[in-house]
């Protein structure tokens, strides 16, 4: 009779709350059952002090307890013990680095090189690398309870990049503000060095564009490489160099027509000067007061600049030569002959008959003999006569060999083609206000 009345509730009682009630009971019956269990004072303790479970966890999920890149550059007296040492790596850890198979491999580190390592807070060592030289080192990385030490070799990239610039001041700044690396301007200062004097010749608006190497090594900029080719208008005129292997370990800088940009005399003999006299006939010397002709070029520069001999060539002369002051003559061929006056002192590689380079150093700025200050007075002689230093035309060093001059057309095409690329994508830039 119940169990007929109770289904005939149950038949009026919509299907979800008839779910919903046996879910309640059932889960009435597992707290009855679970409560049942009467747990001692000891028990709950021992409860208390059971290790968790970690295996409990996803094996994909890890904590990973992070590790800190660290370099040191070799200094002297130093051995791979004390640097890692140093570097906060356990004395365990390194006797395990030490006892791994071809740990002699790095047994003989070199000063000036680098090793970088990678260590936990704990003094952990994962991994290190030492960095013998810019293609290749050795790296070690734990495995398990020891080290695998191997060589290997880097990967290497070279990648080209353009940069045009307008300049405002100094050609060095302005190319500074676009971002042309320091470097990449000395190489380009030198290149152009025969042609332009960047103390006196450069204007507001004159333009350099270069495309040069950035070299990558596994996926990291290392350095900044040559310059591939450099185009350079300076007052109106326009100077192309384009770099040429002459061999695997020789390379120069030509023009279009194959001529080499390296002059047999650099433009000025001094840097960061300014010219205060130039080569002039009629001049009235400053301290005698008189008519009397200027057959050279005076350079202002401060007391010890060094100054720096324009071309190769044999010391004729080194002394002190009445109102010339202490003076040098250098006979470059049976050509050529160049001399400098006024200088503070020489240097000591300047002795008669010694051979010299072009751009070395061969006495500093002073103001001896007849002067007013500190200067340096420069001659250029020709087959025995003065000429004007500032005017003459320099021969060339050696031009490409005609073996490979239809070689070094066709590559000094492919990148004109490519400055002119990426100087129009520049122009273009510009014009719609990219």
């Amino acid at each position: 009779m119940l169990v007929t009345e109770i289904l005939t509730i149950l038949r009026n009682i919509p299907m979800k709350h008839v779910l919903a009630m046996i879910l309640g009971f059932l889960l009435l019956v597992c707290i009855s059952i679970l409560g049942s269990k009467d747990f001692t004072e000891e028990d709950k303790i021992s409860e208390l002090r059971k290790p968790l479970k970690l295996s409990s966890l996803s094996e994909d999920y890890q904590i990973e307890i992070p590790y800190i890149e660290k370099e040191v550059v070799i200094k002297r007296n130093d051995s791979l013990f004390t640097i890692l040492d140093n570097l906060g790596v356990s004395k365990e850890n390194i006797i395990k680095l030490i006892n791994s198979k071809k740990s002699d491999l790095l047994s003989k580190i070199e000063v000036g090189d680098k090793i970088k390592a990678y260590v936990n807070e704990y003094g952990e060592l994962e991994k290190l690398i030492y960095v013998d030289n810019i293609k290749s080192g050795i790296r070690a990385e734990r495995v398990d309870s020891s080290y695998v030490i191997s060589r290997y070799e880097s990967k290497i990239e070279k990648v080209k990049v353009f940069k045009h610039v307008v300049i405002k001041d100094s050609m060095y700044m302005s190319g500074l503000r676009e971002n042309v690396p320091d470097s990449v301007l000395m190489d380009l200062a030198y290149i152009n060095g025969w042609d332009i004097d960047f103390t006196h010749d450069i204007r507001p608006g004159d333009t350099f564009s270069i495309v040069y190497e950035e070299v990558i090594i596994d996926g990291e900029k290392v350095i900044d490489g040559d310059i591939l080719i450099s185009e350079f208008n300076n007052r109106n005129k326009k100077f192309i160099a384009v770099r040429y292997d002459l061999d695997e370990q020789n390379s120069e800088y030509f023009n279009l027509e194959g001529e080499n940009v390296k002059k047999a005399f650099l433009r000025s003999p001094v840097k960061l000067s300014y010219i205060s006299s130039k080569y002039n006939l009629k001049r009235r010397h400053p301290v005698l007061h008189t008519i009397r002709a200027h057959r050279g070029v005076d350079y202002a520069a401060n007391k010890g600049s060094p100054i720096r001999a324009t071309g190769d060539g044999t010391v004729l002369f080194a002394e002190y030569n009445a109102g010339c002051g202490n003076e040098i003559k250098i006979k470059h061929s049976e050509d050529y002959v160049t001399r400098y006056c006024h200088l503070d002192r020489f240097s000591a590689r300047t002795k008669v008959g010694r051979k010299i380079k072009q751009g070395q150093t061969i006495g500093y700025v002073g103001s001896t003999g007849l002067a007013t200050g500190p200067h340096l007075h420069y001659e250029f002689h020709v087959n025995g006569k003065h000429t004007d230093p500032l005017k003459v035309k320099f021969p060339n060093a050696s031009p490409i060999r005609s073996s490979e001059l239809m070689a070094y057309k066709e590559k000094s095409s492919d990148l004109i083609n490519e400055l002119q690329k990426y100087q129009y994508l520049i122009d273009q830039r510009e014009f719609y206000g990219g």
